[in-house]
């Protein structure tokens, strides 16, 4: 591969995590699905044990959550081109969030949360996609860690 093949796949995949946030915080659930490819695993940051299998349960998660305001900041995002349909990657993410996106501006948040993703991209016949994304929360600020439920089998869509 060319040094610009392996930049456009940087470009390509760099641009898929900066989507992610912008979708996840415009609660544009269906754009943010269609970032994964239909066989994906997902893993949210506040549950890296418990992944989610398949773009639908993806969408799934997103869509049925109660709606709050979000703001996804992704920074150090390094790419690795592994070849030329397959890259893997990691950014750092901070995320602040309120309970009520329709609250008067500006609304106070809750707390700073600061992690990372790990992730696998694959090109497909419509570009570049998320195969797998794991994400993991290192640090917090104030306001209080929300306790996720286990999800059922049935949720997660995993393997049996």
């Amino acid at each position: 591969m060319s040094p610009t093949d392996i930049a456009e796949i940087e470009r390509a995949c760099a641009r898929l995590v900066l989507q992610f946030a912008k979708y996840n915080d415009d609660l544009d659930h269906q754009a943010l699905a269609d970032l994964f490819v239909e066989d994906c695993i997902f893993a949210r940051p506040l549950d890296p044990a418990h992944p989610y299998y398949g773009k639908d349960k993806v969408h799934a998660i997103f869509r049925d959550r109660k709606p709050r305001l979000t703001r996804h900041v992704m920074s150090n995002i390094l790419i690795d081109v592994v070849s030329p349909t397959e890259a893997t990657g990691n950014s750092y993410v901070t995320m602040l969030s309120a309970p009520d996106p329709e609250a008067k501006w500006p609304r106070e948040g809750e707390g700073i949360f600061v992690g990372s993703f790990d992730d696998v991209f694959v090109k497909t016949a419509f570009g570049w996609k998320f195969k797998s994304r794991t994400g993991n929360v290192a640090l917090h600020q104030g306001g209080h860690v929300p306790v996720l439920p286990i999800p059922t089998i049935e949720e997660t869509g995993a393997p049996k």
